[in-house]
C-alpha cells in the first residue's frame, strides 16, 4: 500500500482505535509509524497514547554493566509466567553512552534510566536508553549532598527528582525537588519534618508515585522514609521488630505494596520476605522459607508479579556464562535461565558489576 493511501484509509479511522491498535505494537514498528502522516505522529506524541503504551507493553530486564568506568546497557525479554521452559534469553544491546555519564547509581521509571555517581556534587543525568535522547540535569548549589532518587507522579504524569542534602547546623534539613517536565528546570526547596536521618547506600524502590529507602536515625535506629512525589511530603515507616538489616535488606515491589527481602541472621539459607499490610499502623505480614542452595550466595534483585524472587551475582566475569536464577515462592522450586549477547564485555578480564532492575519498559 502506498504512503498517500496509507494516510487516506486511516483518516477514516476513529482516533481511539488507531491508539488501541498502536498501543501493540512494538517499539521498533512505532519508529516507522511515526513517518507515515501527520495525524499518527501527533497520535503517537500525545500524554494518553504513551501511558496506554507502557501499561500494555512486556515488561523487559534491564542490564547495566560498569565495566573500567564505562557504562554498557541491555535489555532483554522478562519471563511472564513461572511455567514457561525457557532456559536462555537473548539481551539487546542500547548504544553505548559516553564515558562521562556516572555510571554508581542506575535506577528506572517508566522507561527512562537515572543515572548518578556515588561523590557529592557529581553529575546526574535522565536518559532514554532506546532513543538514546539524554538530559543533564543543572547543578545543584548545595553543601552536604548526599543522594538522589528518581521517580514519577502517576497524577501529575511528572518525572520529579528529588535531592537529599544535610545540614549540621539546623533541626530540620532541607532538600532539593526538580521537576522534568517544567519549562525551566530549577531545583525547588522543600522542608523535610523528619531530623536527623541518613539515607543508606542501600536499594530504593518507588511504588505509585511514593518513593521508599531505607536510612538510619538516632539511637541509632533503622526505618523506611517514604517520600510522596506528589504531595511532595515525608514519613516514615517502623520496621518490625523482627526484621535484621544483616547482612541487606532489599525493597521490592509486591504487586503494588512495598516488600522487603531480607536473610535470617545466622542462617542464610532460610528466605525472609515482608509485605507492608497497613501503612498506618505499620503492620508487616511475614513468609519464611528455605532457600535452594543455588542462590545463597547471590544478591536479590526484587519479585516479579508472579511471585517469583529474582537472584543475580553481584560481580561477575563475563568470559563466563551469565545467568539469573527466578525462585518460586510458592512451589519452592528455582531455574536458572541464561542470558546471551555480552560478547561485546568479554575483553574485561576483571569482574564487572552488574545492576538488574525488574519490568522495564521501552519508551519512544
Amino acid at each position: 500500500m502506498e504512503q498517500q493511501e496509507v494516510r487516506e484509509f486511516s483518516d477514516l479511522i476513529p482516533d481511539d482505535l488507531l491508539i488501541d491498535i498502536f498501543s501493540r505494537v512494538s517499539v521498533k514498528s512505532l519508529g516507522r509509524c511515526r513517518c507515515v502522516s501527520e495525524l499518527w505522529e501527533y497520535i503517537l506524541g500525545r500524554p494518553d497514547f504513551t501511558e496506554l503504551f507502557l501499561t500494555r507493553a512486556p515488561p523487559r530486564l534491564l542490564f547495566a554493566f560498569k565495566a573500567k568506568k564505562e557504562l554498557y546497557v541491555f535489555s532483554s525479554p522478562q519471563p511472564q509466567s513461572p511455567d514457561d521452559e525457557i532456559s536462555c534469553l537473548v539481551a539487546t544491546p542500547y548504544k553505548r553512552f559516553p564515558k562521562y555519564f556516572p555510571t554508581d547509581i542506575c535506577t528506572s521509571q517508566y522507561g527512562l534510566v537515572f543515572l548518578q555517581h556515588r561523590r557529592r556534587k557529581a553529575a546526574q543525568v535522565v536518559c532514554n536508553p532506546l532513543t538514546r535522547h539524554c538530559m543533564t540535569l543543572p547543578k545543584l548549589k548545595a553543601t552536604g549532598v548526599e543522594r538522589s532518587y528518581f521517580g514519577f507522579d502517576p497524577t501529575s504524569k511528572q518525572f520529579k527528582v528529588l535531592c537529599m542534602t544535610r545540614s549540621r547546623y539546623v533541626t530540620h534539613n532541607t532538600h532539593r525537588i526538580l521537576t522534568l517536565e517544567s519549562g525551566k528546570r530549577v531545583w525547588r526547596t522543600i522542608q523535610d519534618p523528619i531530623p536527623g536521618h541518613s539515607p543508606l547506600d542501600d536499594d530504593e524502590i518507588c511504588i505509585n508515585g511514593v518513593l521508599y529507602y531505607i536510612a538510619l536515625f538516632p539511637m541509632p535506629v533503622l526505618k523506611i522514609v517514604c517520600f510522596d512525589f506528589r504531595r511532595e511530603k515525608f514519613g516514615f515507616i517502623k520496621l518490625d521488630k523482627d526484621m535484621f538489616p544483616v547482612p541487606k535488606l532489599t525493597l521490592f515491589n509486591y504487586k503494588g505494596k512495598l516488600g522487603v527481602h531480607q536473610n535470617e541472621m545466622m542462617e542464610l539459607e532460610k528466605n525472609v520476605w515482608w509485605v507492608l499490610e497497613d501503612v498506618g499502623e505499620d503492620k508487616w505480614f511475614k513468609r519464611k522459607c528455605m532457600l535452594p542452595p543455588e542462590v545463597t550466595n547471590m544478591m536479590c534483585v526484587g519479585m516479579k508479579g508472579t511471585g517469583e524472587i529474582v537472584f543475580t551475582p553481584s560481580t561477575c566475569y563475563l568470559s563466563d556464562s551469565f545467568y539469573i536464577l527466578f525462585f518460586n515462592t510458592e512451589k519452592n522450586t528455582v531455574r536458572r535461565i541464561y542470558i546471551r549477547r555480552f560478547e561485546e564485555l568479554k575483553h574485561h578480564r576483571t569482574k564487572v558489576s552488574v545492576q538488574i532492575i525488574l519490568d522495564f519498559v521501552e519508551r519512544m
